[in-house]
């Protein structure tokens, strides 16, 4: 697809900020639903953190290789495809009999999820020009959030109506709608078919090193699990090397060593979203959990956050037209380390308005950081990067959330271990959460440096 006139945009943007809004309202609803799973199939903690991080693996390990496939294959065919998966197997997990199965389908909508997401800003770059593009993403970004703002609402809802199946059950029509949306306003591109030079190599070495890393991590305080994370150290390793001396490599290392600014934004986004994207899935365990609120209730406050995400996110897109995206995204950095380190200060009897002040916070961070950083992203490479480029943000994202549940599991399974969170060890659930939060806002540090030495 190339530079449209402004007429045809609009239909094009609107059709990927639907899909944009599917995969971060499932995210958000499945996390209020995790009290009632955990009931339905009598598991532990640590096996309740893999209904989302089943999802967010195979994310991580198909985004990559999927972006280069787009480039041959055509980024709208990838993106229809994308919705089909995603809408079918929303439908088949809420008949999951058990737990097992509902993590293996998870996956595969996870699968779906990167066929849509690794399109969606692609699409979107090619269709505007530069002067426009920061507001577009901005946009997208604020559909994004939307997902995000009325996940936990309508997530606590249907729980409350129903149980965690009807969550599954409302994503159906939506994945249709999104499907008659991309069926009616994508044109497919005339794009020639060649896997002949596709890294073939290089996929199977990183999608084995991502499995590997987050598995064994989850897992260190056991042999297999050390084992495990070491070879996928290695296996790192091998995969960088093997990508410098490839002519089609799934990962542009040429472009990480030659552009700092595409290098630093991507840095930058992997550290923000490792040390952000657990909030709310601790947050939903503690107010239901601690708090004793109900799904509903706890969908509600859970909604502030991503509600001041949908104000902001499209003024800092903009902004970002007009002003250097690493300072206002340094911004968001900042504020998402003031809201984390009060995070860590949470206990039994917090009341309800300093967490809602906190989430207020939290938001504001996000809106400031996520728009503009995408912008400086997509602004740094040509036309012809690209795909590769909304592959490499995509990928960045998704791993920083991976990142971010791992780090979630491991100190959940040290305090916890393998029985349920309940009210006999809420005070090791507590000091789960502390650890986690001062972690990560530890972690926003660096994050800091990177987003403000790209502007240099």
């Amino acid at each position: 697809m190339t530079e449209t006139k402004s007429g045809k945009r609009w239909p094009v943007l609107m059709t990927t900020m639907f899909a944009s809004f599917m995969n971060p309202f499932m995210l958000a609803a499945v996390n209020i639903g995790l009290p009632d799973i955990q009931e339905s199939f009598n598991c532990s903690g640590t096996a309740l953190s893999w209904v989302t991080n089943s999802f967010l693996l195979a994310n991580a390990i198909v985004l990559l290789p999927i972006s280069k496939v787009a480039d041959w294959w055509g980024r709208v065919k990838i993106f229809k495809t994308g919705l089909y998966l995603f809408t079918l197997f929303s439908l088949l997990i809420a008949f999951s009999p058990t737990l097992s199965s509902l993590l293996i389908l998870r996956a595969l909508q996870g699968i779906g999820s990167a066929f849509m997401h690794v399109t969606g800003i692609a699409i979107i770059t090619s269709v505007y020009p530069p002067q426009k593009r920061g507001t577009a993403l901005g946009l997208n970004i604020g559909a994004v959030y939307a997902g995000l703002t009325l996940g936990p609402f309508v997530g606590g809802f249907l729980t409350h109506l129903g149980g965690w199946a009807y969550i599954f059950f409302a994503s159906v029509p939506l994945g249709i709608l999104a499907i008659f949306f991309a069926h009616a306003t994508l044109k497919n591109e005339h794009v020639k078919t060649n896997f002949k030079n596709f890294d073939f190599k290089g996929s199977i070495v990183y999608a084995l090193a991502i499995f590997g890393f987050v598995f064994g991590g989850g897992k260190i305080t056991t042999v297999t699990g050390i084992t495990i994370f070491v070879v996928s150290l290695f296996l790192i390793f091998l995969f960088f090397n093997t990508e410098k001396k490839q002519a089609n490599p799934v990962l542009n290392i040429g472009l990480l060593q030659s552009n700092k600014m595409f290098t630093y934004s991507n840095l930058a986004a992997l550290i923000h979203y490792s040390a952000s994207f657990a909030i709310s899935f601790m947050l939903s365990l503690y107010l239901q959990f601690s708090q004793g609120l109900s799904p509903r209730d706890a969908g509600l406050i859970l909604a502030i956050q991503p509600i001041v995400m949908v104000i902001t996110a499209p003024l800092t897109g903009r902004l970002s037209d007009k002003i250097r995206p690493g300072l206002l995204a340094t911004i968001g950095m900042l504020l998402t380390f003031t809201g984390l380190v009060s995070l860590t200060l949470f206990n039994n009897s917090t009341p309800i308005g300093a967490v809602s002040a906190i989430l207020f916070v939290l938001g504001l961070g996000f809106g400031f950081f996520s728009s503009p950083n995408t912008n400086a992203i997509m602004g740094s490479v040509s036309r012809k990067n690209y795909g590769i480029a909304s592959g490499t943000s995509a990928t960045m994202r998704v791993l920083g959330q991976t990142l971010s549940m791992m780090v979630a599991t491991l100190v959940i399974t040290i305090l916890i271990g393998q029985a349920k969170i309940g009210a006999e060890n809420l005070g090791n659930f507590l000091l789960s959460m502390k650890i986690c939060f001062g972690f990560f806002a530890l972690l926003c540090l660096p994050g800091v440096f990177f987003s403000i030495y790209r502007s240099r």
